[in-house]
């Protein structure tokens, strides 16, 4: 097997293979138009090493789009209390976990964190008098520590121009947001340019290869390598 990497195109097609063994996918895919986005022109192009993946409702191949994790911001940069918590899988499922700064209402309170069915509580630390003291910094290494709330959410006070050296405000319980699924499950790679301009179109595909990761025209992140290395598609 030929594992050098190359660097010359075919023809307009960059050359992404990391190898010259691949398996080609028995008859090609049929790639959804209406699935495929417009450029500024109206042009539905796809380029080569595009990940796609099956519809089993329509029967046909669709690109791939990367789910997102859901995150929420407390604080804010200005104020430098800025707290981003994101959660750490990709998908729906993060937008259940909540996250709740408490106020403890008392005096000379420890910072601590705690798990309270599907909410992360942090009980903010507080003075002699009863004001509250903890950071945006803080309660991120606060959370980042806890062994259960680590293995549901990343937290940082890096945020901009903010590094939440600020004591933060208290906060009810909150939800994070934003997370999303991916459209398909990713398992082949586009062999060919495609144009999809005037609908539907049949073009080969790879569900195994080497291939070069610097030249896909999309960013490998943990998920999509983690999807490809699955179904037989590696990383030069």
């Amino acid at each position: 097997m030929d594992l050098t990497i190359r660097t010359s195109q075919s023809g307009s097609e960059l050359n992404i293979w990391g190898s010259e063994k691949r398996r080609f996918v028995t008859g090609g895919v049929t790639i959804d138009s209406s699935e495929v986005s417009a450029d500024g022109d109206g042009n539905k192009l796809l380029s080569i090493g595009q990940p796609l993946g099956y519809d089993a409702v329509s029967g046909k191949w669709e690109p791939y789009v990367a789910p997102v994790k859901a995150s929420k911001l407390f604080g804010t940069e200005v104020a430098n209390t800025a707290l981003l918590i994101t959660a750490l899988a990709y998908g729906v499922i993060g937008n259940s976990i909540k996250v709740q700064l408490l106020d403890p209402s008392g005096n000379n309170q420890a910072l601590a964190v705690s798990i309270s069915g599907d909410t992360i509580v942090v009980s903010l630390a507080t003075s002699a008098e009863g004001a509250i003291t903890s950071t945006a910094a803080e309660i991120a290494a606060a959370i980042n520590a806890h062994l259960l709330a680590k293995q549901l959410v990343v937290a940082s006070a890096d945020v901009g121009e903010s590094s939440g050296e600020v004591a933060v405000a208290a906060v009810a319980a909150t939800a994070l947001a934003g997370g999303a699924a991916a459209g398909v499950e990713p398992s082949v790679l586009l062999a060919e340019n495609v144009d999809c301009t005037l609908g539907d179109q049949v073009a080969s595909a790879v569900d195994q290869a080497r291939v070069i990761e610097e030249r896909l025209p999309v960013t490998v992140d943990d998920y999509l390598r983690a999807a490809l290395i699955a179904v037989g598609i590696t990383f030069a």
